[in-house]
């Protein structure tokens, strides 16, 4: 077998390698260390073999091994087990839950918990028999121990909030039913707490060897051994910061603030743990001292979660996204609660400060618009990225309400402290947050944060009972889950909330905001039938006119609310206007870019990565999407309805006045194939109905539109569908008598009328409008309620056989002058003539191919025509 397939073993067969060279790693390793009488020759020669069997394996690194053995003669390079791994994920992850039970953080305690759980799962094929790591059983122990003492300590629980309240009382019913199946190893280790079972050791002693033997007397504590296990192979415990291990009664004013400001100087740099400084900030918290130094860190902390994000297009976790929230209600309420503290961006969050008086005015750092809006931002990523088909994005749209009564608490203190520009800014984040939402979806959306509330209210209470009276309660889906305040008011009316949330924009905002409040409210009216309001809107702003010097995401807005103008149009039964509206959409053929619902592929159109990433970032997610199986059939059938009339009145040359380009394109696309089925999509069923339209087949027409499906996601179904209905009518009127009235001497308007099951004098009016137009050339006969043709049109053929009369014409005179250049005599007669030149015919053709009123003949200009010349 070749060396590549001899190199794809599995991984048994990795690890146990890699075991075997740990151990003898570790061996030449200890022995070298423990013997001092052997040679340095021995020991050269051994490290020599060693980096010459590196090289032979790392390929490159070769040209490595002597620097490295120059440099440290006794530096080994470990080599670390899976099981090793393991163990010290486990031991890591034990040590976080004790920091965080220091701090009584149950929330953070319970998510860790399940990740403890996830990573025990994972090393239970390196267990022996029935055995569990020590660290773990510790733990439990541990965490049994601190639910007990925390539900006596009556003063801590009626501190704790109401999330973290929830989070004690799952913690608590959860650990009783876990511990259950751990009752009699837990049961060992209380009896023996620091004891090492010989499963663990055994493999610890074949590894380490004698020195381990001899330190393992010295190792009692839990930190140390937990941060041996952590560490790997002779790595030390995990030094920890002096101000976890002091005790929080102890801990300054200063002492906070010079931790904070190590943080914030830390922040950024290359090598920071941001995690740590998460955890650390979060320790902070509960140790600071008064409102003022509690809000900087919590600003801080923040921050700092913002952080924790990775990449351009990575969205910020949803836990993390949460505590963020959570924070911002807390420093809000801080703001209110203590209006002596006042929030200044310019305020230096690295001065060394004095511990304030109490009710002294403090400024501290912060910027609370800027984090509502960093937040929105988190939140539309998070939704652009999730499967809109799955739980999960359903689960994240309920933050919503979270998110709208978080930005209405900034806005009431922002109106509060006189900040407008800002109480502008927060105002049209949460306008983005509404002016889609139809009065059904905000009803159900209202009643949601009403029930949200309402089981909010129900857990803190059943909480309180149960903790008080010792009792055990059943554990409520959605505990420790961000819920909406309960003192919070959702407006029962959208459409006001939405007004009074413009209106302040328009009164304090800049232009781009006052303009992007503009394009919401106006999407707001189209989608709830204000189509004369909207347009008004729309044509008082002049956006129109300026649109094209503003960002793309407002760009965006403004197609979106054109799109929902067109559809509002077209609900209405305002054909023309909705077909003006949707034209400029679909007249340029990228409609899911201008909408930013997707990307097309085209097939000359390559994109570059840093393009299509920015495409991808511009999305709008899914429930924000304007259905374009809709809009395409509101677009072309309005087209239809204008666009077939009008084919039927110029039959020579039906494009000189086109109205609908897109129309006519799949008009003809249509009409060149040489058999067409039955119609399967939208286009299919325009182009049908179109082809019955042109015959003055109303019903069959009528018929192809209502089968489309896209009308099911109407609000008004059947109010839409009547509207069409009448319009079809009316159109096959129209197309009828344009097409076939130059076979009649007359018409009847009772047989009209029944026809097209419309009432006589809606027939008398349409073929009136016609007459005046000069479009039917007839007029009525009052006594037999008939339509007399006036002048015998020409037919089809015949004004077919005329058209190629002129051109033949055309073509004769043509050659008549070629001859003429060849034999010379068309100089003469154009001097004859007083034509323009050598060459040049000295008149003016008209656009039918003749000349005037005489066929093929020259038209004379009008001074020759003054001087006697034949005209």
């Amino acid at each position: 077998m070749s060396k590549f397939w001899g190199r794809g073993d599995d991984s048994e067969e990795e690890e146990e390698q890699t075991e075997e060279e740990e151990e003898e790693s570790s061996s030449s390793s200890g022995s070298s260390s423990g013997s001092e009488s052997g040679s340095d020759s021995d020991s050269d020669s051994d490290s020599d073999s060693d980096s010459d069997e590196d090289s032979d394996e790392d390929g490159p690194n070769k040209f490595l091994a002597g620097s490295s053995d120059s440099d440290s003669d006794g530096a080994r390079r470990v080599v670390k087990s899976e099981k090793d791994k393991r163990a010290g994920e486990l031991a890591q992850t034990a040590e976080d839950i004790r920091n965080k039970m220091k701090i009584n953080d149950w929330s953070s305690i319970q998510e860790l918990f399940d990740t403890l759980n996830q990573r025990l799962e994972k090393m239970k094929k390196f267990f022996v028999g029935s055995t569990v790591p020590r660290v773990y059983l510790r733990l439990l122990v541990d965490l049994e121990d601190f639910v007990v003492e925390t539900g006596a300590n009556k003063d801590i629980k009626k501190k704790m909030s109401s999330t973290n309240s929830k989070a004690y009382n799952t913690m608590r019913q959860r650990l009783k039913k876990h511990n259950m199946v751990f009752a009699e190893q837990l049961q060992k280790v209380r009896e023996n707490p620091d004891e090492e079972s010989e499963e663990e050791e055994r493999p610890a002693r074949g590894r380490r060897g004698g020195a381990d033997d001899s330190d393992s007397g010295d190792e009692s504590g839990d930190e140390e051994r937990a941060g041996r296990e952590a560490g790997g192979l002779g790595a030390g415990p995990k030094a920890k910061d002096k101000l976890l291990t002091m005790d929080p009664k102890e801990i300054t004013y200063e002492l906070v603030a010079r931790k904070m400001r190590e943080i914030i100087m830390a922040r950024g740099r290359r090598g920071t743990d941001k995690n740590e400084a998460v955890e650390m900030l979060t320790y902070l918290v509960g140790v600071s001292k008064g409102p003022a130094q509690r809000f900087e860190v919590l600003a801080q902390l923040t921050s700092s979660l913002f952080d924790l994000q990775t990449g351009l297009t990575a969205c910020l976790p949803t836990p993390v996204w949460k505590k963020a929230v959570a924070n911002l209600f807390e420093m809000i309420k801080i703001l209110q609660d203590n209006p002596h503290v006042k929030v200044d961006e310019s305020a230096e969050a690295l001065e060394e400060k004095a511990e304030p008086a109490e009710g002294a005015e403090v400024r501290v750092w912060g910027n609370v618009v800027a984090f509502v809006e960093r937040l929105d931002e988190e939140l539309f990523k998070s939704l652009q990225v999730i499967d809109p088909h799955t739980h999960e994005y359903m689960a994240r749209l309920r933050d919503e309400p979270v998110y709208l009564a978080l930005g209405t608490k900034v806005l009431e203190y922002l109106q509060r402290v006189g900040d407008q520009s800002g109480a502008a800014r927060v105002a049209l984040r949460m306008v983005e947050h509404l002016y889609y939402k139809t009065d059904v979806v905000y009803d159900a959306w209202r009643k949601l944060t009403m029930a949200q509330q309402q089981a909010a209210a129900a857990g803190v209470a059943a909480a309180a009972a149960a903790t008080e009276e010792g009792e055990e309660e059943e554990e409520t889906p959605g505990l420790g889950k961000l819920l909406v305040p309960s003192d919070y008011v959702m407006a029962e009316s959208c459409h006001e909330l939405m007004r009074s949330l413009v209106g302040g924009i328009f009164r304090h905002g800049d232009e781009r905001t006052k303009a992007r409040a503009m394009l919401c409210y106006i999407y707001h009216k189209a989608i709830h039938d204000d189509f004369h309001g909207a347009r008004d809107l729309l044509l008082m702003s002049h956006l129109q006119d300026s649109i094209q010097h503003m960002d793309v995401s407002t760009m965006i807005l403004y197609n979106r609310a054109v799109a929902q103008l067109g559809l509002a149009a077209f609900r209405a039964g305002l054909i023309p206007e909705a077909h003006a509206c949707l034209n400029e959409l679909y007249g340029s053929g990228h409609i899911k870019e201008l909408l930013a619902q997707g990307i097309s592929m085209g097939k000359y159109h390559e994109k570059t990565p840093e393009q299509e990433l920015m495409e991808k970032k511009r999305q709008m997610p899914f429930h924000m999407h304007i259905t374009l199986e809709l809009l395409e059939s509101a677009y072309l059938t309005a087209a239809m309805l204008l666009e077939v009339p009008n084919m039927a009145a110029n039959p020579l040359n039906p494009k000189k006045k086109m109205i609908s380009k897109s129309f006519h394109r799949i008009w003809d696309t249509y009409a060149r194939q040489a058999f067409t089925g039955p119609p399967e999509n939208v286009r299919d069923h325009i182009m049908a109905a179109s082809r019955a339209l042109a015959q003055g087949d109303w019903s069959k027409s009528y018929e192809y539109l209502r089968s489309l499906n896209a009308w099911n996601l109407l609000p008004r179904k059947e109010a839409v569908l009547t509207m069409l209905r009448a319009k079809v009518q009316e159109e096959a009127v129209r197309t009828y008598l344009l097409s076939y009235s130059h076979q009649y001497a007359s018409l009847s308007l009772d047989q009209l009328a029944q026809m097209f099951e419309l009432p006589d004098k809606q027939i008398y009016s349409i073929a009136s409008k016609m007459m005046i137009a000069e479009e039917l050339a007839g007029s009525w006969d009052q006594p037999t309620r008939t339509i007399v043709m006036t002048a015998a049109e020409a037919s089809r053929l015949q004004r077919m056989a005329l058209g190629l009369a002129d051109k033949a014409s055309t073509v004769v005179d043509l050659n008549e002058r070629a001859l003429a250049y060849r034999t010379g005599g068309l100089r003469d007669a154009d001097e004859e003539g007083g034509g323009g030149g050598r060459g040049r015919r000295g008149g003016q053709w008209d656009d039918e191919g003749g000349s005037g009123r005489a066929r093929g003949g020259l038209v004379w200009p009008a001074a020759q025509c003054a001087q006697g010349k034949t005209c």
